[in-house]
């Protein structure tokens, strides 16, 4: 009986010990994965969040906060759900960081002032062009693309950039596919003009 007893004992510990061993190696793995990942997508999405918020700074604060709330909710969602999750998060931390800007405007300063100094505060920013390594042609796409309303050079940014679909697109967003398609003709037509390949 003391025998069987402690046969049962070691083999409950040694299941106990293995169940933790995979527990550790599946931790260790999903933080490498995460890691992965989040390499993978950290240029891209500083330079859609330096577009949106122009101040390096800025740009580097919405990154950090959009990486830690995208492990702490979705790090156990399944992996071909991790782009879409995340980009949604980036999106709200944008639009986040630009209401907190208004409020902070509206605040301190008048209608008439804000709208000074917001526009010095633009001219004063680095340009994104500083951050994108590509060619010539790609420096001028990018320029244009800055000069769309934020909607556009959103869609264009998610759509054409992160080659998103367009359901993938209205939900980081929170718009209609409907709306998706409408901001990406708009966008798309006045990047021909000023490419000087106007529809025919």
């Amino acid at each position: 009986m003391d025998i069987a007893l402690n046969i049962n004992f070691n083999q409950s510990y040694h299941r106990e010990g293995l169940d933790k061993q995979a527990a550790e190696m599946t931790t260790q793995s999903l933080n490498n994965q995460l890691d992965a990942f989040l390499r993978t997508q950290q240029n891209q999405a500083y330079t859609i969040a330096l577009m949106s918020v122009r101040q390096e700074s800025d740009a580097m604060d919405v990154i950090q906060e959009t990486m830690m709330s995208f492990v702490n909710a979705y790090k156990h969602k399944p992996q071909n759900n991790w782009k879409p999750l995340f980009y949604r998060i980036l999106q709200n931390k944008i639009n986040d960081h630009h209401r907190k800007q208004k409020s902070w405007l509206r605040h301190f300063f008048s209608s008439k002032d804000s709208e000074a100094l917001t526009a010095q505060h633009a001219s004063q920013q680095p340009s994104p062009l500083s951050v994108i390594k590509t060619q010539e042609t790609g420096h001028e796409m990018i320029a244009l693309i800055k000069k769309l309303p934020e909607k556009q050079q959103q869609v264009v940014l998610y759509r054409h950039w992160q080659q998103m679909t367009v359901e993938e697109t209205a939900s980081i967003m929170q718009i209609s596919a409907g709306s998706v398609k409408t901001h990406l003709f708009r966008a798309t037509k006045k990047l021909k003009q000023a490419l000087g390949n106007p529809d025919d």
